[in-house]
């Protein structure tokens, strides 16, 4: 049982990897493209309006983290109907939700940049990534829901082939956009835009093929159950707050930072791009652990969850220091790839090596969050996520913003990665080790 778990564990968490390689080239190449204009004030304001993103559309991935963990469950437990009834019920909430946010799109922008720091000019790039970006809402959510339900049933490499197919789409509208058509800002936003319903278009498409598994329960399906969605709006609900405040926490980080200069603000998106290719890493194993973990929950397999957990920590501290000595060894080329502005750089390499610090750290807090999401323990991650944000970042962070001081705002979010990973392993701890249980009840 133990190598079977290590096998299916590791060929999920291969496949995981390779499709997040490729999901922050979304961003890298929004950064990276428009850092080859000669002005650093776009790469800045894309910055400056993801923050409005990450609460408009991240904030809604407990679409995909309750997606695949319930699913998961589900397909453990051989239970077809509950799998079909979760997407379904999961794509209209996804679906509903992204109309709204389209049709409140212009509120949304006016109130989000009214109270952002930052530069005019700043301020005005970011404006026209928004009016781009925001057209994708619908397909950015269902697509949440159909990548969280393909997880759960480990199907890693379907996620693969939609991810690789509307991340080089997007890299190449945003080299044909931005340089060739000079459309800067807005370019970035609407090749984003159009790669997201390609992405949607052809997870529908596969959908074609599971009919003849559909079909054989269709007529028990029950989509619009009040007791089914009272219990996924609640899980959702917990996974939502975890989300809104691992969000928040970014968001001052970035935020605070504009108010260090627009050159140190264009250095910190660099480093943060980094980081965000480091966590993609690492959340190939911390995806393949929701969908295992989920598994033996549905298998009421408790040992089996102790065995994974184990495993999952070990590979996950191994991809991160991997990676860290990737970036860091070389003598720092990779940020000159991000920015023409010798300034920026030159903030940026002082600044990299606490990209070692953030990631270590953060990969054990990355593999405890799949792996409760996995058993679908939405309070055990959102009473983490409010310890580790209030009591770990915050107070530091202010820290820095008070003395004007970037060492400090780095700092505290290596002491935010402490934070989930001291909270999550205790209660991991406690639950699976200290005592050892047999059984779900």
């Amino acid at each position: 049982m133990s190598l079977l778990l290590e096998k299916k564990f590791l060929t999920l968490t291969f496949y995981n990897i390779i499709a997040n390689l490729t999901v922050p080239l979304t961003s890298f190449a929004d950064v990276a493209v428009l850092g080859q204009l000669e002005s650093h004030t776009f790469v800045a304001g894309v910055a400056l309006s993801n923050v409005l993103f990450d609460y408009l559309f991240w904030g809604f991935s407990f679409l995909r983290m309750s997606t695949t963990g319930l699913t998961a469950q589900a397909e453990g437990n051989e239970d077809n109907k509950e799998s079909f009834q979760i997407l379904l019920r999961s794509l209209l909430l996804g679906a509903g939700i992204g109309v709204l946010i389209l049709l409140t799109n212009s509120y949304l922008e006016e109130f989000g940049f009214s109270i952002l720091e930052g530069e005019k000019e700043v301020k005005s790039a970011g404006g026209e990534y928004f009016k781009s970006r925001i057209i994708s809402a619908p397909a950015t959510l269902c697509n949440f829901v159909l990548t969280g339900w393909f997880l759960g049933r480990s199907k890693s490499a379907t996620v693969l082939v939609a991810t690789v197919i509307a991340n080089v789409v997007n890299i190449g509208l945003n080299i044909w956009f931005i340089l060739f058509l000079d459309w800067k800002a807005y370019g970035a936003g609407i090749a984003t835009s159009i790669s997201q319903y390609l992405m949607c278009a052809f997870f529908l498409g596969l959908l074609f093929k599971e009919k003849a598994r559909f079909f054989q329960v269709y007529h028990e399906i029950r989509i619009f159950s009040l007791k089914g969605y009272t219990s996924l709006l609640s899980l959702n609900s917990d996974i939502m707050i975890r989300t809104l405040l691992l969000i928040t926490t970014f968001s001052l980080f970035r935020n605070y930072s504009s108010g260090l200069g627009s050159e140190t603000l264009a250095a910190n998106a660099i480093l943060h791009q980094l980081i965000l290719v480091g966590a993609f890493w690492i959340d190939g194993a911390a995806i393949a652990m929701e969908t295992v973990a989920g598994n033996l929950k549905g298998n009421n397999n408790s040992e089996g969850l102790r065995k994974i957990l184990k495993m999952a920590l070990l590979y996950g501290f191994g991809i991160s220091f991997f990676f860290c000595a990737l970036i860091l060894l070389p003598s720092g080329f990779l940020f000159e790839l991000f920015s023409k502005s010798k300034p920026v750089v030159a903030l940026a390499k002082e600044y990299g090596y606490w990209i070692a610090p953030v990631l270590l750290l953060g990969s054990f807090a990355f593999i405890f969050d799949g792996f409760f999401l996995g058993i679908s323990e939405g309070k055990t991650l959102r009473n983490s996520m409010i310890v580790s944000s209030i009591v770990f970042f915050f107070p530091i962070a202010y820290w820095g913003k008070i003395q004007n001081n970037n060492h400090i705002l780095w700092l505290s979010l290596s002491s935010y990665m402490l934070g989930r990973t001291i909270t999550l392993g205790i209660v991991a701890y406690k639950r699976f080790f200290l005592v050892r249980q047999e059984s779900f009840s």
